[in-house]
């Protein structure tokens, strides 16, 4: 990769002394008094681009310094579901799906036990040296101006990873991108899982509210038709008919206990009319002495007022039977009006009873249907949720795995990516500077970047490789081993030590003078910064 492009792409590019120049002077401008330079190198930092996923290449860090960091969403614990699922025992089916609820949300027992040692619902994630999206970008927009050149004049950083573990590290990559879309499908399919379950009990309710609906319904059915306010006024009309019938019959009863009365009185009038007949005979009087009948018409004068007492008297008697009798037709008409006064209180009674039992019956018919449909209410409820956090978690697999394509490069974004395999390198200029009071050293760090004119000579490539850039020099500070890479990479390739390096700066300040690129002030800062070379 080239180390300095113009911001003008149709200004001369710049040269090699301009460059070691101006690296230079960006390296020494933040030197203080009391410091002094212990190395100036230009080194190489290399690149592995390997195949990742379907016509994508990852591009490792050989020093691998950067890596990928995060967590992995795990997979379903499928059998504990299924077996849950296939659970006959004791639980409900709410207890089940409450069950899986807090399955799927690592709530459970066994998640608790699992916590214990590592993140139930993630596994860690590390891909060594794999570079991130952003400095990805920065890469594809340098590929442009990649070209094959020697590395004779620069100082390869000893790598940390080989050819054969760049190749295993694709393999990581390759497959942990299948695993989070295989995560993702194994999500899903637990969704047609658990549905097949619900969707069995739900039938089931189903027909259970069907048959409960049924049956109260031909139980209120059956209640109803026992008795309703038309069949009273209709069984009280009949009823009405019943008891007139009645007491008409009762009536005549006693008609004929009246005519018994006057039948005795006839009775009595007969034996006197059968012998008043002798005395009314006048043909038969006529041929009889008158003297001689005499005494009988005494005796039966006698007789007739004897029998006529004996008949008032028994008149009397049977007119007070009479007036007996006559309460007892009261007493019928009071009896009649009784048995329908007492019929229709058992017809209401009846229909009250009814009225309850069709209450009682409706009462039973709501609360066995609330209780149905409220468990299915719960049942869905329950499915919904159990839906939800699993898209969710299908969701959050499926962005994993795309989160992680991007980082790769599409093998369509240039020409490099056409061999499988290939090492790159980034050119960078290091300096050790040695504080001679405080006896410490420390480094500085000039990455590639794009080259404007006097008022701003220079601008980092891109904000990653700024923020890259602070990140490796602390970094140095805190790691012996990159320390040691890079101290001994500098060292070995020392630019302060070249007998020519004050010679090739101050032809590089005059080019830049030429190019227009310095004002006064940034020239006078160079050539001052000279005397800071051994």
């Amino acid at each position: 990769m080239p180390f300095f492009l113009r911001k003008n792409p149709n200004l001369p590019p710049i040269r090699d002394d301009e460059e070691l120049t101006i690296a230079y002077y960006l390296l020494t401008r933040d030197i203080k008094n009391g410091e002094k330079i212990l190395s100036f190198s230009r080194l190489l930092w290399p690149f592995a681009s390997v195949p990742g996923t379907i016509s994508t290449h990852i591009l490792l860090d050989g020093l691998a310094i950067l890596s990928k960091k995060g967590k992995l969403s795990n997979p379903p614990r499928q059998p504990l579901i299924g077996h849950l699922l296939r659970d006959t025992g004791t639980k409900t089916e709410k207890d089940q799906l409450q069950q899986i609820i807090n399955i799927i949300t690592y709530k459970d027992v066994d998640a608790e036990i699992i916590s214990e040692s590592e993140d139930s619902e993630f596994q860690s994630l590390e891909i060594e040296g794999l570079l991130s999206p952003d400095f990805l970008k920065t890469i594809v927009e340098m590929l442009p101006t990649i070209k094959i050149e020697p590395v004779s004049n620069y100082m390869p950083l000893n790598v940390k990873l080989s050819t054969e573990m760049a190749i295993d590290i694709a393999e990581k990559y390759r497959k942990t991108f299948e695993q989070m879309k295989g995560n993702a499908l194994r999500w899903k399919n637990q969704i047609e899982l658990i549905s097949k379950f619900v969707d069995k009990k739900l039938l089931d309710l189903k027909v259970n509210l069907s048959d409960v609906k049924q049956r109260f319904s031909s139980q209120l059915k059956k209640t109803s038709s026992l008795i309703d306010d038309s069949q009273v006024e209709i069984q009280k009309d009949y009823k009405g008919d019943e008891i007139e019938n009645w007491r008409v019959e009762e009536k005549k009863k006693i008609i004929e206990s009246v005519s018994t009365l006057f039948l005795t009185v006839e009775r009595n009038l007969e034996d006197m009319i059968k012998k008043n007949k002798f005395f009314t005979r006048d043909e038969s009087l006529k041929s009889k002495v008158f003297e001689d009948l005499q005494p009988k018409f005494l005796v039966h004068f006698n007789y007739l007022k004897e029998q006529g007492t004996r008949l008032l008297e028994s008149i009397n008697n049977l007119s007070q039977k009479y007036e007996d009798i006559l309460e007892k037709a009261k007493a019928v008409d009071e009896r009649a009006s009784q048995k329908l006064k007492e019929h229709e209180i058992d017809l209401q009674t009846r229909l009250q009873d009814r009225n309850h039992q069709i209450t009682t019956i409706e009462k039973e018919q709501e609360s066995a249907v609330i209780e149905i449909t409220s468990y299915r209410d719960d049942l869905e409820a329950l499915y919904k949720q159990i839906t939800e956090i699993i898209v969710q978690k299908h969701n959050t697999c499926l962005i994993e795995a795309e989160e992680l394509k991007q980082w790769s490069i599409p093998d369509n974004k240039s020409d490099f990516f056409a061999m499988p395999i290939r090492w790159m390198y980034m050119p960078l200029y290091a300096m050790f500077i040695e504080d001679e009071e405080m006896m410490e050293e420390r480094i500085s760090i000039v990455f590639p970047g794009r080259i404007g004119d006097s008022s701003s000579i220079y601008e980092i490539f891109s904000s990653p490789l700024q923020d890259f850039q602070a990140i490796l020099v602390n970094k140095i500070e805190d790691d012996m081993i990159l320390r040691s890479n890079f101290e001994f990479c500098c060292e070995n390739k020392n630019l302060s030590k070249d007998p020519n390096i004050k010679k090739r700066l101050m032809k590089g300040i005059s080019s830049l003078r030429y190019l227009d690129l310095l004002t006064t002030d940034t020239e006078k800062k160079m050539r001052n910064s000279l005397g800071l070379l051994p």
